[in-house]
């Protein structure tokens, strides 16, 4: 907390105390000196009560929170909540059930107009709030925390909703909510990162409805520890061809002795993807992950180059399923499994065994109306970091070490 907040304070320092009135505290010398700052900054603070005298009674900082303006803060603070009994998540509420008024907590975490709509409704489904969501990502932590956690995140968010400005978000901004990780990357400006579920809900309560983790090892930023092959098809493809595009893959994959898994993109795509060790002698660099995305791409286009393309232009698909291999390169990012997507019907990318992929499989029927059943079933991707090998060899026989 102390390294998230003393450099904002710091940049909010002034000369001149914010108080008036006689009761206002005077600037003392010696070891309590007072540091005066704007009143730029707005934190959520949770206390038992006010003491005679107007002083909070066991008053603890909570977080800053980034999505209300200090002039916006116009009322005394709202008397204590009781916290929760018992330590277990809150229970995903049903989209369009009647949420409580004000504020409510979700992994520790104020949430702020919970009864924001983020998705309407569609379709005879309910709208999501953003209550819904934060309680989504505290129940979903599990699954998604072992492919986003501690790495760095872009984040899609659409405070006022899909039907609202929507804008991606790579770097720390000032008055993050410290449960949010600093990353370093070697920019001028850290990236945003988690590392549990108050990080999930932190980002639900920024507004955050996607999450774009890169596909690095967990604290280090330089080394790849998986491959993703995006495929994405070409309009008016049915959805069955993508799943017979992300077969023949999966075929190339495992003749070279690898293990691909794969899921949903919560749009018309699959994603097929592969761990690889990054310990050690096995580990390799991003250029050299992007290169075998690319030669295993390749293999697959010419093995069938009416079905399959590797061109990134629009015009050289012409019915085509594009592999997209970019998705490996050093900042490059894809949608995490279980991340919420920002579009018309809140889909999630969900995980999936290959058993699931056949003719007739709909990516529609994953949404976040679905998350409470979807959880209780096993997670397909259980054994993913069991099945990593060391890439190293077939760099080699690929011709791309």
């Amino acid at each position: 907390v102390l390294k998230t907040l003393e450099p904002m304070l710091k940049a909010a320092a002034t000369d001149r105390s914010p108080f008036i009135g006689k009761e206002a505290p005077k600037r003392r010398s010696g070891p309590h000196t007072v540091h005066w700052v704007k009143p730029v900054l707005v934190a959520e603070i949770e206390h038992g009560g006010y003491t005679d005298s107007g002083t909070l009674r066991q008053a603890a900082f909570k977080g800053l929170r980034q999505d209300k303006p200090a002039v916006e803060v116009t009322e005394p603070p709202q008397t204590p909540v009781k916290p929760r009994a018992g330590g277990k998540a809150a229970p995903i509420t049903v989209p369009g059930e009647t949420a409580a008024k004000g504020r409510v907590s979700v992994a520790g975490v104020t949430i702020s107009s919970p009864d924001k709509i983020l998705w309407p409704a569609v379709e005879g489904r309910p709208a999501i709030t953003k209550a819904d969501l934060a309680r989504y990502y505290e129940a979903a932590a599990e699954r998604i925390l072992p492919h986003v956690a501690d790495r760095p995140v872009s984040i899609i968010r659409a405070p006022e909703g899909i039907g609202g400005e929507t804008f991606f978000q790579r770097h720390a901004m000032p008055g993050s909510n410290p449960r949010l990780k600093m990353i370093d990357v070697k920019e001028r400006k850290p990236y945003v990162g988690v590392m549990d579920a108050g990080g999930l809900v932190a980002i639900g309560q920024s507004g955050g409805l996607e999450l774009h983790p890169w596909g690095c090892r967990p604290g280090d930023p330089e080394t790849p520890e998986q491959v993703t092959f995006d495929l994405d098809p070409d309009e008016g493809l049915d959805f069955d061809d993508v799943i017979a595009g992300a077969k023949a893959v999966k075929a190339k994959l495992e003749s070279l002795g690898l293990t691909p898994f794969v899921k949903t993109t919560g749009g018309k795509g699959l994603h097929v993807v592969v761990p690889i060790r990054s310990d050690g002698r096995s580990r390799i660099e991003w250029d050299q992950c992007k290169a075998f995305a690319k030669a295993v791409s390749e293999e697959v286009r010419r093995d069938d180059p009416d079905h399959f393309t590797t061109t990134l232009a629009k015009k050289a698909r012409g019915g085509k399923i594009f592999i997209d291999y970019l998705r490996n390169g050093r900042m490059a990012t894809a949608a995490a499994p279980w991340s919420p997507r920002a579009r018309p019907g809140a889909g999630i990318a969900f995980p999936l065994s290959w058993g699931q992929v056949r003719k007739g499989l709909d990516p529609r029927a994953f949404t976040l109306h679905d998350a409470a059943v979807l959880l209780k079933k096993p997670d397909p991707w259980t054994d993913f970091r069991k099945a990593e090998i060391s890439l190293r060899p077939l760099l080699k026989r690929l011709g791309v070490d």
